[in-house]
């Protein structure tokens, strides 16, 4: 008996050995393996048009919204249907979103608009430049190519998103001069430009006449794909031409897919960086990055754990949020007898706020979180179990709390070229036991779970005697 522990997800590293997958499809990186992934499940009907964006906000009363845009309208959901703020518009570009007190600024290439949180309404931000991207740095609203002018940062006068004029009230602008074309914006207490070939801090002086200096952070490369920007606290997530790396702090550059995934993705995506969507799982320490399709793929990768997944199923984006608020006329909607209600009016769903992953599925938002898991499939590298002697596989032992639904296959070859012979077996035993006899010096394992009652896997034990060198 030999256990089989499930390594990290490593398909762009030569094929072999036993501590790594090659595969990792519909799991999420757990401690010592995997977990298992709720379907989708939609929250709402579907969009009024295709989907290009999507945030959340929570107003000072404490109500959260749940804002989508499309290639035509700005949208609310409430009650799970959506209201339009904004119609009869032209989007040909992606909707980006920042808070600032109890508006919501959203641009997408053409106007900019706001959203007013405490009326419910959306107007155009007069005065603002139009941007394809947007954050708050400190007390200003920063935009990233404002009018239309690839290089060119430009904010707001000091606490206020009406006031555009430059040299007033310190609203002022930036060209990047170097670096190349400015691809997005992380704001907070400082801001970090983002460039296609350079990384540039963007600090608070405390001076009024001249309220941010530019720092660089890295001279010779940047991000590559606008919309593979995400921030989790004072983390910065991208795509670059060296792949995957993760800004600490304004300063420190670090690749996180180097050897590892990086490659796998890009051949995944093509040359179309521009339909990547990327986000912050909110409940997890985990970045997305959804390639949309049908179906199409999300890549997670957890920051703790330094671990790796992809789920496959139909995306059309992703996008972090909270839970909306509902008044008592949206929960009468969705409830109309009180008395048959399975949940109290107290539920905290109804207050909105907790945070969530939301993903677009045919014009559809919704979560991970149907009773219906996803299929998992794991599969390790090749490895010799015996060294030079082949191995005699009786049985294998899946360590997982999956108790149905489970094929587990013995991938065999005498030398590592050569053509695979592949046993399959799914008669899982009251021991947990699976028996699969099949023989072979190299083999690699895949196991599969179709059921929706299991919650983790961590590996397999091998049930085998060595065999005879050859």
């Amino acid at each position: 008996m030999q256990p089989l522990a499930f390594g990290a997800f490593l398909p762009d590293q030569l094929p072999v050995g036993a501590d790594k997958l090659v595969t990792a499809r519909n799991v999420l990186p757990a401690p010592n393996g995997y977990r298992a992934v709720p379907a989708f499940t939609p929250v709402s009907n579907a969009l009024p048009a295709p989907f290009r964006g999507g945030y959340s906000a929570i107003a000072t009363d404490g109500t959260a919204y749940l804002l989508a845009g499309t290639t035509s309208t700005l949208s609310r959901l409430a009650a799970g249907a959506w209201t339009n703020l904004l119609t009869g518009l032209t989007v040909t570009g992606r909707w980006r979103f920042a808070q600032f007190g109890d508006f919501v600024i959203a641009v997408n290439g053409g106007a900019t608009q706001q959203v007013d949180l405490s009326a419910g309404t959306a107007s155009a931000l007069v005065g603002a430049p139009t941007a394809i991207d947007v954050d708050v740095v400190g007390p200003h609203v920063v935009y990233a190519q404002a009018n239309g002018d690839i290089l060119m940062i430009r904010w707001s006068a000091f606490e206020d998103q009406n006031g555009n004029t430059l040299g007033s009230n310190q609203a002022g602008e930036q060209p990047m001069l170097t670096g190349g074309e400015v691809m997005g914006i992380a704001g907070g207490e400082y801001g970090v430009i983002l460039q296609r070939q350079r990384l540039v801090r963007m600090s608070l002086t405390g001076d009024s006449s001249l309220p941010f200096q530019f720092d660089e952070i890295t001279p010779n490369f940047g991000c590559a794909s606008k919309g593979s920007i995400a921030k989790a606290g004072r983390t910065i997530f991208c795509y670059s031409d060296r792949g995957f790396i993760a800004i600490d702090d304004g300063q420190a550059v670090r690749p996180i897919g180097n050897e590892k995934f990086d490659q796998t993705f890009r051949a995944a995506v093509g040359d179309e960086f521009e339909r990547i969507y990327a986000t912050i799982d909110s409940q997890r320490t985990q970045v997305c990055w959804a390639i949309p399709g049908v179906p199409g793929q999300i890549w997670v990768y957890n920051w703790v754990l330094d671990r790796a997944t992809v789920l496959e199923l139909n995306v059309d984006g992703i996008f972090a949020g909270f839970e909306n608020s509902d008044t008592l006329e949206q929960v009468a909607v969705e409830f109309p007898n009180i008395d048959t209600m399975p949940i109290s009016l107290d539920d905290p769903r109804f207050k909105g706020g907790a945070p969530s992953l939301y993903v677009v599925q045919g014009g559809a938002v919704g979560v991970l979180g149907s009773p219906t898991l996803l299929t998992a499939d794991l599969e390790t590298a090749q490895f010799a179990m015996f060294g030079a002697q082949g191995a005699r596989i009786r049985a294998l032992w899946p360590d997982t709390d999956a108790v149905s639904g489970l094929t587990v296959t013995v991938r065999a070859a005498q030398r590592q070229g050569d053509v695979v012979s592949s046993r399959s077996a799914s008669n899982l035993q009251d021991s947990g036991r699976v028996p699969l006899q099949h023989r072979g010096k190299f083999l690699n394992m895949r196991l599969r779970i179709q059921d929706n009652n299991w919650s983790y896997v961590n590996g397999m034990v091998i049930e085998a005697d060595p065999g005879a060198m050859r």
